[in-house]
């Protein structure tokens, strides 16, 4: 070989205007690996005894700790539409999960950084099988390594959150789809299997499901028979948790945030709700319609300042972009793998814009299932789409791979060292949760929402409830019945800092005189680091 091909990839007499795949260099996939294992061991150790955890981390660890006994019975209350005592605020396959690998390896709350750790090697390792299986080697740590560098998602694994797991089963989802043509009769009962996993793991994400079953029928109308069997599975797969919501709710379904996506005014989760009168988008579709148009400029904006922060994730896509419009593929008769990606990307895409249109519900980190499809796509097209043979040589090779790995971890841990320092008291709780137990009441504490009374709630097993996020705005009859029906007997205002303004100082007491309006509220001297109040309606 002459020193021209081995450098430009193009044999000599080879015409300028051919076009020709990449040159992947052999190092690609254990670089990846090494990246990507680096990347999660680094910051596993680094934040191991002082994780960024918020409540939701709390919640999923205390729902974890009812494995073996009264499955997802809770002590603290979030929400306010069913008086049982028991969660329907998220699906039970993360707590499941945390809690076995809490059992496995005695970490206790650090379980969830495990098992999210896990999840993102997991997940990396299925696509490398998805890679093999349409030429891409390296493709599971390139595109997981990727996906560390749209920060919402590096921030799921290290607060011990669903979208790990979630991108795990979205990864089994499309290499059981992408294998369908090979295996039909095990990869349409596989997927089917995998979609039931990834809507117990995130209940919002049923309507994906059901969009991506019927856009891969438009593709190809021949696999419609093959629904059926997979679509049994995926029955079976969600029976459990459908006698679960008939056991306790009356739904097969249960999911607190349906009624907030359903009502016609903006509600949030922990509101006070009186369902027996909220008009819902079936008794007024208008007056629906217009809060979800209302709430569709915030959900733009949000999704562009997501760009802004993942600079590798945009920077990615559109270099694969051009290489797919310069390239003039034809979608419609393109590969298997190129067509379940693309359609998987539009399903999952128009579903995270509707739930967060439709709830008001606004964060960046619900984007990640997307961001892994675009990702997805993006890495494949740009080690296989063809290229002008100058370059495609082994230089640009390297270059490429170089880029695919440096940058995005590069940008992951220089954001989080830079900006997510490791707290001390975030598994202990510090001197508040010290003041809390020591003085602990017979009945509900309540605290305006805060990874403390999450924290508290795990640690202790003592009732503890949100302070309702429309206290202000319900009649006094019905915060005197949300004081007598959850047992509410203690308010606890967290500790400001010293030159808090008036403003804040407040807007911090507002629980306590709202709490005022309808029951008796004493201060408690127990508490010296925070303000403690006894509740009562005597």
């Amino acid at each position: 070989m002459s020193t021209l091909t081995r450098l430009t990839g193009r044999p000599v007499g080879e015409p300028v205007n051919v076009r020709r795949r990449l040159s992947v260099p052999g190092w690609l996939p254990a670089a990846g690996w090494a990246a990507l294992v680096g990347v999660l061991a680094f910051l596993l150790v680094y934040y191991w005894n002082g994780p960024p955890y918020n409540p939701d981390s709390w919640r999923y660890y205390e729902l974890s700790q009812t494995l073996g006994g009264d499955f997802f019975r809770i002590t603290s209350r979030h929400s306010y539409q069913s008086t049982e005592p028991y969660s329907m605020g998220c699906g039970p396959l993360w707590p499941i999960l945390v809690g076995i690998t809490a059992a496995l390896t005695g970490t206790g709350p650090q379980a969830g950084l495990l098992a999210a750790a896990g999840c993102v090697l997991a997940m990396a390792a299925v696509l490398s099988v998805l890679g093999r299986r349409i030429g891409v080697p390296g493709l599971g740590p390139l595109v997981t390594v990727g996906l560390l560098g749209f920060v919402p998602f590096l921030d799921e694994i290290l607060t011990a959150r669903t979208f790990p797991l979630a991108g795990l089963l979205l990864s089994l989802l499309i290499l059981a789809l992408v294998s369908t043509d090979r295996r039909a009769a095990l990869a349409w009962p596989a997927a089917g299997a995998a979609a039931g996993g990834l809507v117990l793991t995130r209940p919002d994400t049923l309507p994906a499901v059901l969009l991506l079953a019927v856009l891969l029928v438009v593709i190809r109308r021949r696999d419609w028979r093959w629904l059926l069997p997979a679509g049994l599975v995926f029955a079976l797969v969600m029976s459990p948790w459908a006698v679960y919501g008939l056991t306790h709710f009356g739904t097969p379904f249960p999911a607190d945030n349906r009624i907030i996506a359903m009502a016609v005014p903006q509600l949030y989760v922990t509101d006070v709700i009186d369902l027996d009168q909220l008009p819902t988008a079936t008794d007024d579709p208008l007056g629906w319609l217009a809060r979800l148009a209302g709430n569709a400029p915030a959900a733009v904006l949000q999704a562009a300042k997501a760009a802004v922060w993942a600079p590798t994730v945009v920077a990615t896509t559109v270099a694969a972009g051009l290489l797919l419009f310069r390239g003039r593929r034809r979608l419609r008769g393109g590969p298997r793998w190129l067509l379940v990606g693309l359609a998987a990307l539009a399903a999952f895409t128009a579903q995270v814009a509707f739930s967060e249109i439709s709830t008001g519900y606004l964060s960046r980190r619900y984007l990640s299932l997307a961001v892994l499809l675009m990702l997805l796509a993006a890495v494949v097209l740009i080690l296989r789409a063809p290229v002008p043979a100058r370059l495609a040589g082994r230089r640009t090779g390297h270059a490429v791979g170089v880029l695919l790995l440096t940058l995005p971890a590069g940008w992951a841990l220089g954001y989080q060292l830079t900006t997510v320092p490791p707290d001390p008291d975030s598994l202990t709780g510090g001197v508040v949760e010290q003041e809390l137990r020591r003085c602990r009441s017979d009945g509900t504490l309540t605290i305006v929402t805060s990874t403390e009374v999450g924290r508290h709630s795990a640690l202790t097993g003592r009732p503890t409830a949100f302070f309702p996020d429309n206290f202000a705005d319900i009649p006094v009859a019905q915060r005197r019945d949300w004081i007598a029906t959850w047992g509410i007997d203690q308010l606890y205002l967290l500790p400001l800092p010293p030159d808090a303004d008036p403003q804040t100082v407040q807007r911090h007491d507002e629980p306590r005189s709202l709490l005022a309006t309808a029951a008796r509220v004493t201060p408690d001297p127990c508490a010296s680091v925070g303000r403690l109040y006894r509740v009562s309606l005597d």
